[in-house]
């Protein structure tokens, strides 16, 4: 390849500076440039107006030569447009705009027709939803869900995830037993298909993503080792707040019989200020130090299950019979909870007192999912 790139520049000194304007291009996609740099770079090589606009999500750059950005929603007169297509479908356009056709340089067309190409692979990588992975860029992600991003930079990074101004939209906290990236993907195309609007997601750790999603409240079956919990509907720029909601909720997730049921961050109400407690000192509670020592016994698997359920339900054949049990079995095993609880888990004060301690044991003892921070 590169003795064919030799020979064409000695056969014609314009094939080289026209290899010069590809790999332009190039350096702009492997440096990530997003669609405003690659138009300001665009005008500046073409000593043109350059302007691209991505029909779906009404995105519209234009930049004069100068590298100023002008107050247009569209291509003028005199231009050379070409559509950019992505998946045999046009998804925009680009143009080179001069003021008069005289001026027209011999490089115009491979400028536009790269330009097109650029901001194809661009709208791929950062727009779409890519079939195959499903996820967006989880840089935008953080920057929208910052406490500390600027206005400008919360507005620039929704309309690059393609939401409009104000939009009203929910984030899903996501937490999965495997690894996250191995659910996400068709876990994002169900609730895109749930809601009918727009979804976007990304991890955030190995076993913890968002998804933010445009519509209605979304709930779709989930997999099993699945937990999910919906934070409060906001416009699109205050994202930040509905996500602290989810990730403080999905701590909850925990103390459900199914795992796989969706939490709805405003149905635990005040409950939810119980995820803000110090660690420490809750961890220093006699009554959650016993329950931790109930789950490390030899049958702290199923005594959990049972501590769980006589906060649920009304008597211990109904706890029984949840939990496929024969009732002397777990009478046999409540009086053991209440001896190692150091009280009595079938009395009223016992129950509320016992699942008490297992809440705030599973917020603040247990192995926890990972919090990322993202003020």
């Amino acid at each position: 390849m590169r003795g064919l790139l030799n020979r064409l520049s000695s056969i014609d000194s314009s094939a080289e500076r026209g290899l010069q304007v590809i790999e332009f291009f190039d350096q702009l996609l492997s440096h990530r440039a997003d669609a405003e740099a690659v138009a300001r770079a665009t005008a500046i090589l073409s000593q043109t107006t350059a302007g691209v606009i991505f029909d779906e999500i009404g995105e519209v750059h234009v930049v004069d030569p100068a590298g100023r950005t002008l107050d247009t929603s569209g291509p003028g007169l005199n231009v050379l447009i070409s559509d950019i297509i992505v998946d045999n479908d046009p998804v925009g356009r680009v143009w080179l705009e001069r003021r008069d056709e005289a001026d027209g340089h011999e490089w115009d067309e491979l400028i536009t027709a790269r330009f097109a190409l650029t901001m194809a692979a661009l709208y791929s990588r950062s727009y779409s939803d890519d079939t195959h992975v499903g996820l967006t860029n989880p840089e935008l992600l953080h920057t929208l869900l910052s406490d500390q991003a600027g206005e400008a930079e919360t507005a620039r990074a929704a309309r690059l995830l393609g939401f409009g101004v104000g939009q009203p939209v929910r984030v899903l906290a996501v937490h999965a037993e495997a690894r996250i990236e191995r659910i996400l993907p068709a876990f994002r195309a169900a609730v895109a298909g749930a809601t009918t609007g727009r979804t976007v997601a990304a991890p955030m750790t190995n076993d913890l993503a968002v998804l933010i999603a445009a519509g209605a409240a979304p709930r779709t079956p989930t997999p099993h080792g699945i937990a999910v919990c919906v934070g409060p509907e906001v416009a699109i720029e205050q994202c930040g707040r509905s996500w602290s909601q989810a990730r403080r909720g999905i701590r909850f997730a925990a103390l459900r019989a199914n795992p796989s049921n969706w939490i709805l961050a405003e149905d635990l109400g005040c409950v939810i200020a119980l995820a803000d407690l110090d660690p420490q000192e809750i961890m220093s509670l006699p009554d959650v130090c016993a329950v931790g020592e109930l789950a490390n016994s030899r049958s702290g698997s199923t005594d959990m299950k049972i501590l769980d359920q006589l906060g649920w339900q009304g008597s211990l054949r109904e706890v029984a019979t949840a939990l496929h049990m024969h009732h002397s079995s777990v009478a046999y095993r409540v009086d053991r909870i209440s001896d190692l609880l150091g009280f009595d888990v079938r009395s009223s004060d016992g129950r509320y007192r016992g699942r008490t301690a297992l809440l705030l044991w599973h917020l603040h003892a247990a192995p926890r999912m990972a919090q990322p921070d993202t003020r």
